[in-house]
């Protein structure tokens, strides 16, 4: 991977976990309806920001979708082996017929700018090879899979994306990082993961292997770190050298204890928006390996909930302080103190306290350190009502 001054990557192969972090790539306004297009279909841009939600009433697992006035778009629901979908075939044109059986998930698309592409002030989905996805039906209903053409991953990538910022945005009262930054998201790159330099995402794809937008929790994923750049662009120029170490050729791409690193934290950051998304069945890129198996990163599943009592020390040594695997338990510490927070009803509290500690850190930061940064944000907002929970969760971990 090419370093490129002091910006940030994260890539993934569709294969094996094979993504890696370094300073490659690094580095909000009102959302709008769509008035422009009614007279199309009345479903379009009808509401500014589909309630938030985090699943619209308007959205559902249709077998008839393609068939249906009520659905502005037929899309994979969450990965295409979330569904008891089978293993895709390494055939292109089996795959397809696989890939078209399971974009049944109708739904409509909100939150657009009114100029007649799937954009708004803070997501913008572009093609490297073919033209910009225009919001009528013909375009917005293709199939995945299409040769030479990208317009299903359009869509399927600007839904997953905005419903992400429509439901985090509602959760921070509006102050979500990336709001109204206007970030570029290519679906058909050669590499993925997120650029700062320039506010990109870039979504691998190749004939053979297939297309990462068709996996929406790897996409929410890669949002997710954008958030936490964007939130604190300065705080991530450099990552601390005492608290990680290089692994596996890549610079800083392990920690270098038990405590856990700022890369983990980036990694972990994405896991828990994805997992947020997807709380029912939190498996984050199971569609990336295609085995019908969890992804495993350096032996640990990537699923926040089957982490709920492992501890730091049993993980950094498994993985051999691997930080993506680290961010998965970092995660999952999260998904614990909203897990303890549904009796109370306050897990909305713990979205937001999440989401107001993303601009406190920065790349000298490890899990002892987040956590107090989270409970200075739960002090401030709800006096200490879920401190505790934070607390027991770095007991738990041996932290």
């Amino acid at each position: 991977m090419k370093m490129r001054g002091t910006s940030f990557s994260v890539r993934f192969g569709l294969g094996v976990a094979a993504a890696a972090l370094a300073f490659g790539y690094q580095n909000c306004g009102e959302f709008a309806v769509d008035a422009k297009n009614f007279s199309q279909f009345a479903s379009l841009g009808a509401t500014g920001s589909g309630g938030a939600a985090l699943v619209p009433d308007s959205d559902k697992l249709d077998p008839k979708c393609l068939t249906s006035s009520a659905y502005d778009a037929c899309l994979v629901m969450q990965n295409p082996l979330a569904n008891s979908g089978p293993v895709l075939s390494t055939d292109a044109l089996a795959r397809q017929t696989q890939l078209v059986a399971q974009a049944i998930y109708g739904v409509k698309l909100t939150s657009l700018s009114g100029n007649g592409k799937l954009e708004n002030a803070t997501i913008r989905v572009l093609s490297l090879n073919s033209p910009q996805v225009a919001t009528v039906q013909a375009a917005l209903k293709v199939p995945p899979g299409t040769a030479n053409a990208s317009g299903f991953e359009q869509v399927n990538t600007y839904y997953w994306m905005n419903r992400a910022a429509e439901y985090f945005d509602s959760r921070s009262s509006g102050a979500l990082p990336a709001k109204g930054k206007g970030l570029q998201v290519i679906v058909d790159d050669t590499i993925t993961g997120y650029e700062a330099a320039t506010n990109t995402i870039r979504l691998k794809s190749t004939e053979s292997g297939g297309a990462i937008a068709w996996n929406g929790d790897v996409a929410i994923h890669l949002f997710g770190v954008a958030n936490l750049m964007l939130a604190h662009p300065s705080g991530w120029t450099s990552l601390s050298n005492t608290k990680h170490q290089t692994c596996a050729a890549i610079d800083k791409g392990c920690c270098a204890s038990f405590n856990g690193c700022a890369s983990a934290i980036r990694f972990g950051v994405g896991e828990y928006f994805a997992a947020s998304m997807f709380p029912l069945r939190t498996r984050i890129g199971e569609g990336l390996v295609n085995s019908g198996n969890p992804q495993i990163i350096a032996s640990v599943s990537r699923d926040v909930a089957s982490l709920a009592t492992n501890t730091s020390n049993q993980i950094f040594a498994d993985s051999t302080g691997n930080a993506q695997a680290m961010g998965i338990l970092y995660a999952a510490m999260w998904w614990q103190v909203r897990a303890a927070a549904v009796a109370t009803r306050s897990v909305d509290d713990i979205d937001r306290i999440f989401l107001e500690h993303l601009t406190l850190l920065d790349g000298n930061d490890d899990f002892r350190t987040a956590f107090i940064k989270a409970k200075s944000v739960d002090a401030r907002l709800f006096s200490g009502k879920h401190s505790a929970k934070f607390d027991a969760q770095l007991t738990a971990r041996g932290l």
